[in-house]
């Protein structure tokens, strides 16, 4: 049995104390801050995460203060006619298709379930700590480093130093804002139970609700920080709604590049997971999936692996191609999202013509029955 040491205890870092215990292992993970708290954001769980989730037995703990929505719905912001739609959870999709439901949740609560699960599991987990080096004494106590401190890592700062893939994060010229707010403060024809997506130029927004009495509304705008762009009255009035309940929380978002080989994932007795290795635009709203799938791969390689060394290797060489591969259509999914002129006339078409073929994105959500195919 290893002991490993987790620095951060976000979703990548709880997901991982879970995955060990699993496996077997143990688990101490250290937290720079004095509270866990995710105020004011929401998140999607992709069939891919949930299954992985339910599996780990967290299903019912999750649905229990989340939300399964009804539909995915893309409309034009200029006049909120719908350009495509499709079922999420029916019979003939999520939970039929890919083994498991879409779900939408407040980050704190999914950040909750994980938390309990992973103190259940007998993992130590410490608030208020400082931020975790390479360099550490204490580091000498433990078989291996797992690097879960997210976008602005020090794990990953000190592995990759002098690396192309070292430094700090960039700058991506998009800024997001986001709120959370009551369902009883919107007008009747905004309390849907559908992800809603509104395209406009250089600009986008997305709601939906993540329990029965709450809507998460994200905002994601290229240039300067302004929300002012042309929008459908529909619209309108959920950004004044959102504003007259306290308004929106500004994130602007950075960039890193896809890291295109194994050996930046890990080192030694040192790996990257989530954030630290692959920060996504939200534009998949997969950020936290690959996390999970990221502490699945890696309890799956400690045991199956003779020694930690080698099941760090076995976790980069498993992770690195997917993760890219979904970074990049992340970005991808930024353009197409935000296109203007004929490029989005073009895209407008293709929606309206094979908008659920498009969307549907089999290869995210049904990674795990396409590995069993492909070995």
């Amino acid at each position: 049995m290893s002991n490993f040491l987790i620095a951060g205890a976000g979703i990548a870092g709880l997901s991982a104390a879970i995955a060990l215990a699993r496996s077997g292992h143990e688990a101490t993970v250290l937290e720079q801050a004095p509270l866990l708290s995710e105020v004011g954001a929401g998140i999607q769980l992709g069939p891919n995460a949930m299954r992985i989730l339910m599996d780990w037995g967290l299903g019912e703990a999750i649905l229990d203060v989340g939300c399964e929505p009804t539909h995915l719905i893309v409309r034009d912001a200029r006049d909120d006619h719908v350009l495509t739609s499709r079922p999420l959870n029916d019979q003939d999709n999520a939970r039929q298709k890919y083994g498991a439901p879409h779900v939408t949740i407040r980050r704190a609560d999914l950040q909750s379930v994980l938390l309990k699960a992973a103190l259940a599991t007998g993992a130590n987990v410490l608030l208020g700590q400082t931020a975790l080096g390479l360099h550490e004494s204490r580091l000498a106590q433990f078989d291996a480093l797992l690097g879960c401190d997210g976008l602005h890592s020090k794990v990953r700062e000190d592995l990759l130093a002098n690396t192309w893939h070292g430094g700090k994060p960039h700058a991506s010229g998009h800024t997001a804002y986001r709120a959370m707010v009551d369902m009883a403060l919107l007008p009747l024809e905004l309390r849907s139970q559908s992800v809603q997506v509104w395209l406009g130029a250089e600009q986008h927004v997305v709601a939906y609700p993540v329990n029965l009495r709450q809507m998460n509304v994200v905002v994601a705008q290229e240039g300067a920080p302004t929300l002012a762009s042309p929008m459908s009255a529909e619209l309108h009035a959920l950004i004044a709604a959102v504003q007259a309940s306290g308004g929106f929380t500004t994130w602007e978002l950075f960039h890193r590049s896809p890291m295109f080989a194994s050996k930046f994932y890990a080192k030694g007795k040192v790996a990257l997971l989530g954030d630290a290795a692959h920060p996504m635009r939200p534009y998949l709203a997969q950020g936290a999936a690959m996390a999970i799938e990221d502490a699945q791969a890696l309890g799956q390689a400690i045991a199956s692996q003779p020694n930690v060394d080698m099941a760090l290797q076995a976790y980069a060489k498993a992770r690195w191609k997917r993760n890219a591969r979904v970074q990049i259509q992340s970005q991808l999914q930024g353009y197409v999202y935000h296109a203007s002129g004929l490029v989005r006339t073009v895209r407008d078409a293709v929606l309206r013509v094979a908008g659920e073929r498009v969307t549907g994105m089999s290869w995210l959500y049904d990674y795990q029955n396409n590995l069993k195919e492909s070995t």
